[in-house]
């Protein structure tokens, strides 16, 4: 049986721009301005610099590279912002964040180490600042489970800094997540990242000895879109 074959990046960022045009407002306006502003600068010069006629090209396609490169800037900020709306108030929402968008230099899953029957759920970062762990939730419920997780990791590695952020109604919004925990000071080494990383995993307990009775991880899927 053939499979479909892909789209190529082209192809999927036809589909992201169709998207974005059909569910934010006047994005097609922004979208617009963002390419033609700098082509029509880059015409603008070459028009004054035509006696150069190499140099009147050079800026035309200035211009347009200007213009393309600021096009794909505003849609990623567009996008994102869709993405974030989204999101936002869905369980599972840090979980798909810390997959596709934690920087490179951190370690970490989008597999809770801690979860309720309410789907309060804990994820653990490594990062520069040292352990940081995310809950999203309700406060008060998942409170315990963050406890539980901050003394497993004061237990197994007791001289890295371990910092907390709550997601929710009654903590940060999801959008500040990372602009949050990229902010904390910096309290271990970039090679030590991997080494604390690697001894949580080898010793803490495994994300699905934490999972409460009557839910299947198997059946945990990402949040679709609105």
């Amino acid at each position: 049986m053939a499979t479909p074959k892909s789209k190529g990046r082209i192809g999927e960022l036809f589909d992201v721009l169709k998207l974005v045009i059909k569910r934010v407002p006047l994005s097609w306006l922004w979208l617009g301005l963002s390419f033609l502003v700098p082509l029509a600068a880059g015409i603008v010069v070459a028009v004054i610099t035509i006696d150069n006629p190499v140099g009147a090209v050079i800026w035309i396609v200035l211009g347009l590279m200007a213009g393309l490169l600021a096009f794909l800037i505003v849609l990623g900020q567009i996008t994102q912002k869709l993405m974030y709306t989204n999101l936002d108030g869905q369980i599972g929402a840090v979980s798909s964040l810390i997959k596709n968008q934690l920087r490179r230099t951190w370690r970490g899953s989008e597999i809770p180490v801690r979860m309720n029957k309410s789907s309060d759920t804990v994820y653990r970062l490594v990062g520069r600042p040292g352990v940081v762990i995310i809950s999203e939730g309700q406060r008060s419920r998942v409170a315990p489970l963050v406890d539980e997780a901050r003394k497993e990791v004061a237990r197994i590695v007791p001289a890295v800094p371990i910092h907390s952020v709550h997601v929710g109604s009654d903590g940060i919004p999801l959008k500040q997540l990372f602009r949050t925990i990229y902010k904390f000071p910096k309290g271990i080494r970039t090679a030590e990242i991997l080494v604390v990383s690697n001894r949580l995993n080898s010793i803490a307990k495994t994300p699905m000895s934490q999972m409460p009775k009557g839910i299947d991880p198997t059946k945990m899927r990402a949040p679709k879109p609105r």
